[in-house]
């Protein structure tokens, strides 16, 4: 499968928060979970592995493969090569107000074929491809599977599996099917984009291509009566969807591209580097691809392109933030603030706060940055404040509080 090694690429470079924050007013502290909502969810937490995949694949005989993988792979007994690699998983109400469930995504891999239809399963009677199971507990809180859906193809919709392999869907293939190069998609985040009660679910497709790193964050909303989800943002057509929580992973997530891109680059050449990217209309000369670039003409070509698209991607970046932002933060501010980036990761995002054309997105995040020789780990809550506009909603400003392990 293509991509195992990208894991270090989901983080999502923020180090602009960094100057960011200034303190300000404490935010309020979140309402606490009610005792019986927060028993469930431990109880789903505790779900091991291999009860999880005894739930997925009820009598099918799954080994654990050598640790060391970034994601846990099982092997198919009486099957080889045929694996299940499990991407992550999320815990929230997806289908249920009432109680929370669980969603892992599975990923099926066979043996390289030359055929284009995927390979399928003699044991799992599946097909390759990016499977989720629905785990919930049952009425006498045990855990029970649910539902198995696939992602198809587009990775458009999630779609309950059996239905959709009779209508000769195609399931997601990662390496293939990924909007980013190279790519894999993995669960990230849960969120109630709507305020609806029930969490939408949102994949991360990250990729490194050639040296390039492109992300994108896919959200997708339960549309029921079964399992049926389908993706809202991005939409199939365009380039961003009308929710100010889709404004803010865009953001997160060409500034994680482009910090991505440029993470190899140290010392000198990261100084040359943000030198050439403060000055958003100066061109590639050849004095800093050598400064830059390794001897050799194909070093020189992909230190070329790697710098065309750093800037392509932070200005991505730059231009969802709104006109009065970019007045306050001119585009030299705005780079240099992510001058000692190497990455983040993004623990929580709250429901979007909506009134009156704005919006207010909260989200936990893990900062990493170089600070000298070292590289430094810092937890922040920061709220992104958006205005909506005739582009859709744009970033207006932000506010981040550092949050110290005794808080």
């Amino acid at each position: 499968m293509h991509g195992k090694t990208l894991t270090a690429f989901l983080l999502l470079a923020v180090a602009a928060i960094l100057a960011a924050c200034q303190g300000g007013e404490e935010k309020p502290t979140p309402t606490a979970t009610p005792p019986l909502e927060a028993q469930l969810r431990q109880q789903l937490e505790e779900l091991s592995t291999d009860a999880l995949l005894s739930l997925a694949f009820p009598g099918i005989a799954l080994t654990p493969l050598a640790a060391g993988d970034p994601f846990p792979v099982y092997a198919v007994e009486d099957e080889p090569p045929w694996s299940v690699v499990v991407m992550g998983r999320l815990i929230d109400h997806f289908t249920r107000r009432d109680r929370p469930q669980l969603t892992a995504f599975l990923y099926l891999h066979g043996p390289d074929t030359d055929d284009q239809a995927p390979p399928q399963s003699r044991v799992l009677d599946l097909p390759e491809g990016l499977f989720m199971a629905l785990i919930e507990l049952d009425s006498r809180e045990r855990p029970a599977l649910a539902g198995l859906c696939l992602l198809d193809s587009s990775a458009a919709e999630l779609l309950e599996a059996a239905q959709a392999l009779e209508q000769n869907r195609l399931p997601f293939h990662q390496g293939l099917d990924n909007l980013a190069p190279d790519g894999l998609i993995s669960p990230a985040l849960a969120v109630d984009t709507d305020n609806d009660g029930l969490e939408e679910l949102i994949l991360l497709d990250a990729g490194l291509s050639d040296g390039v790193g492109a992300a994108f964050y896919l959200t997708f909303r339960w549309i029921g009566p079964d399992m049926h989800w389908q993706r809202i943002a991005p939409p199939l057509e365009g380039i961003s969807a009308d929710l100010p929580t889709q404004a803010v992973l865009d953001y997160l997530a060409a500034v994680a591209a482009a910090t991505t891109t440029a993470e190899p680059w140290q010392d000198l050449q990261r100084f040359f580097v943000w030198q050439w990217l403060t000055d958003s209309d100066e061109s590639i000369s050849e004095e800093l691809l050598h400064d830059v670039a390794d001897d050799g003409e194909a070093a020189l070509a992909v230190t070329r392109r790697k710098l065309e698209a750093t800037r392509a991607l932070f200005s991505e970046a730059y231009q969802l933030q709104s006109a009065d932002w970019q007045n306050r933060q001119p585009w030299p501010d705005f780079i240099n603030g992510f001058r000692n980036a190497t990455g983040a990761e993004v623990e929580e995002m709250l429901p979007p706060t909506l009134e009156d054309g704005q919006a207010s997105v909260e989200v936990v995040i893990i900062a990493f940055s170089r600070e000298g020789p070292d590289l430094v780990q810092r937890r922040f809550r920061v709220t992104y404040e958006l205005i909506r506009g005739e582009e859709g909603w744009r970033l207006d400003d932000v506010d981040a509080k550092e949050e110290h392990p005794s808080e």
